[in-house]
């Protein structure tokens, strides 16, 4: 009778210990933030809490992206205790709206891997932007050794001062600036002179480096057929 008495209590503790589960309940699994400025830095909570009857453990949390990162106080969670899954995204150079994902892996049997997102909209209110016409400079046929000129417009369609950072091109090319830095709504007008040194065909490219939200790189091809004097 102790025998059996014995062996029904080990079949028990082990149906319950089978049945028993942790449960990762959140108040809620995606987050809008709303509208923010590009540049800010945006803190979301996911309020969660255990309704199993087990511990809940907590084994790794994966974000989308670099944007977003998380760092908890603890990974383990009695039944009925609370907590909240921390969220830290960077809208630094963003000008759109987003999702991002978090990912959770945790010992829970029926739900092991619960998913969280973040949405909302970054707007970015002050930049630079660049229009430059033409991309293209066509010398046509030309002669060793003497000096031919064309101009490209570069204008400022952002909200703040474009700034020429860097300029790289051929030896036999030259560019003239009246200045390098371009108001908001305005133009200049860049002179770019090509003293052609060696007969043939004649290809290379200009790069204008500005601090233009999107297209910090410009780059004009230039064209020629050089001949002899």
């Amino acid at each position: 009778m102790k025998k059996l008495f014995v062996i029904i209590l080990f079949i028990s503790l082990i149906t319950f210990s089978l049945a028993a589960n942790s449960r990762m309940e959140f108040k809620e699994t995606t987050i809008d933030f709303g509208e923010v400025e590009s540049g800010k830095v945006v803190d979301v909570n996911f309020e969660f809490e255990n309704t199993g009857d087990s511990v809940l453990i907590i084994k790794n949390i994966q974000t989308t992206c670099g944007c977003t990162a998380t760092k908890l106080e603890k990974k383990e969670y009695q039944p009925g205790e609370k907590g909240v899954i921390p969220v830290k995204f960077n809208s630094r150079g963003l000008n759109t709206k987003i999702t991002k994902t978090i990912r959770i892996a945790t010992n829970e049997k029926e739900n092991p891997f619960p998913v969280l997102k973040i949405t909302g909209n970054v707007v970015l209110k002050d930049f630079a932007a660049i229009e430059t016409e033409p991309d293209q400079l066509n010398f046509e046929k030309v002669k060793i050794g003497k000096d031919y000129s064309k101009k490209v417009s570069i204008k400022n369609t952002g909200t703040i001062d474009l700034r020429v950072v860097e300029v790289t091109h051929n030896p036999e090319i030259m560019l003239e600036f009246m200045q390098k830095t371009v108001k908001p709504g305005k133009d200049m007008t860049v002179n770019i002179v090509f003293k052609p040194m060696q007969e043939g065909r004649f290809t290379t490219f200009i790069k204008i480096r500005t601090n233009a939200y999107r297209q910090r790189l410009v780059i004009i091809r230039v064209n020629a057929e050089v001949e002899e004097e």
